[in-house]
């Protein structure tokens, strides 16, 4: 299939009402009210997320939108959101139609491309939804958006989301954030991160230093070059007198 043909705005198919797009596809009124989108999880900066009001020249349109700034690092921990997320995700889809019906309402996710980012939140639902591992719930959110790829550090994540049985929380329902404690995939995972990111930080700095160093040499031996020329030029005029 021709990437550059597939649909700004994918359904999922295996979950009636669920959609993937770009950023752009996101902010067309005709898309969420032909789709009845009620909610849309917008994972961009706060000031692109979509709106929808009579101050931004649209139309009304009532749908409720929750924001989640992820870059697309592969070091961004995307673990953290992913259980809220997929319960939100699953409330709007279990809704009923705003005019009353027993129709599907719809609930969008997009981000830049509706690819990596995006890409892996659809997964990471179906993966918890069908209890699947990541390649086959990858190969299911393909179907309809093939451009759907995880980063290689989302996809390391995905993985660890399987581990843990969909939920990095060791803790109850009850617990609060401050006092829940994770599960020892999802800190793993997270040791290996800080621990790479501080190798990271290591090289540059140790590369940084090397430069400096070098810098220093050169200039050194530049100074020690003109201080000869000058000793040189010196002796040269007291012969010469």
């Amino acid at each position: 299939m021709d990437l550059l043909h597939v649909p700004t705005v994918s359904a999922v198919g295996a979950v009636s009402g669920l959609f993937v797009s770009d950023r752009f596809a996101a902010q067309s009124v005709f898309n969420i009210k032909s789709h009845n989108i009620v909610r849309i999880l917008s994972l961009v900066p706060p000031e692109e997320v979509p709106r929808f009001d009579r101050s931004e020249g649209k139309q009304d349109v009532a749908v409720e939108i929750r924001n989640i700034n992820i870059d697309d690092d592969p070091m961004e921990d995307i673990l953290m959101h992913l259980k809220d997320a997929c319960d939100w995700i699953q409330s709007g889809l279990d809704q009923r139609s705003a005019d009353g019906s027993n129709g599907q309402t719809g609930v969008l996710v997009h981000r830049q491309q509706g690819i990596s980012r995006s890409g892996s939140f659809i997964v990471a639902y179906l993966m918890r939804k069908f209890q699947l591992p990541y390649s086959d719930a990858l190969s299911l959110a393909r179907v309809l958006r093939p451009i759907i790829c995880p980063n290689k550090g989302f996809e390391d994540q995905l993985r660890v989301w399987e581990q843990c049985r969909y939920d990095i929380h060791a803790g109850g329902h009850t617990d609060s954030a401050e006092t829940k404690k994770t599960k020892a995939p999802y800190e793993a995972w997270k040791a290996k991160r800080d621990n790479t990111f501080k190798k990271s930080v290591e090289g540059i700095n140790k590369n940084r230093a090397s430069s400096v160093a070098r810098l220093a040499a050169h200039v050194g031996k530049r100074r020690h070059a003109e201080e000869n020329l000058d000793r040189e030029g010196s002796l040269g005029g007291q012969r010469e007198a």
